[in-house]
């Protein structure tokens, strides 16, 4: 038991430590970094229903059922509906992140805007709907392209650029721009920036950041 723990505890300290430093060369302060990593991470359980969808067909859910003092999963093809949420700590927080880089970064506002449309056109091409999931995108390519975009855009200053447009990206080319897919999906809940389920727009963002900074 002591061991897990102990293990939890180095896997927090050290994605804590890559945390800091990737807010760090985006340019954030310390006071910044530390409200901002509190609220993705306490907002990384909430949800919040933004749009209900109908379907074409029936949308399977996972009841749980006792069965011999089990909790057991049970699959059921409940209404012809498909519920959409907004995940707090992996869309809201970094959206309100990326708004404040822009207004801080306003001579270079052009620039943004075009990396943010190519990556999320890019975004929009990678992405793929996965029946009962989501939008999946590779994990490593968005942030990737995000990258690459911002260099060759924005010289002056590409972290800055390849967060944004890796966070805006993911979020308006692989989320947003194929919200016609999900009732074809089979899914009973959709969150946009939710982990496991739609692409990390958090991480995108960050990871884009530190590959500029490299």
């Amino acid at each position: 038991m002591l061991v897990y723990i102990i293990f939890w505890m180095l896997l927090l300290l050290i994605f804590g430590i890559i945390l800091y430093f990737s807010f760090s060369i985006v340019g954030f302060t310390p006071l910044e970094i530390l409200i901002i990593s509190a609220a993705s991470l306490m907002g990384a359980g909430i949800n919040i229903p933004v749009l209900t969808l109908k379907t074409s067909q029936p949308t399977m859910e996972l009841r749980h059922i006792k069965w011999m003092g089990l909790d057991v999963g049970v699959p059921f093809y409940g209404a012809q509906k498909v519920i959409v949420a907004v995940n707090l700590g992996g869309a809201v927080v970094p959206t309100i992140a990326s708004v404040y880089l822009i207004v801080t970064h306003v001579s270079v506002l052009l620039q943004i805007v075009i990396a943010v449309i190519i990556t999320s056109l890019f975004m929009h091409v990678i992405a793929r709907p996965v029946r009962g999931v989501g939008i999946m995108t590779p994990f490593f390519l968005p942030p990737l392209i995000a990258a690459i975009i911002s260099l060759v855009l924005i010289p002056s200053s590409p972290i800055i650029g390849a967060y944004i447009s890796g966070t805006m990206g993911a979020l308006i080319g692989a989320d947003l721009l194929n919200l016609k897919n999900i009732k074809n999906l089979n899914a009973s809940f959709i969150s946009i920036g939710g982990a496991g389920i739609f692409d990390g727009v958090f991480m995108t963002g960050l990871v884009a950041a530190f590959l500029a900074y490299i």
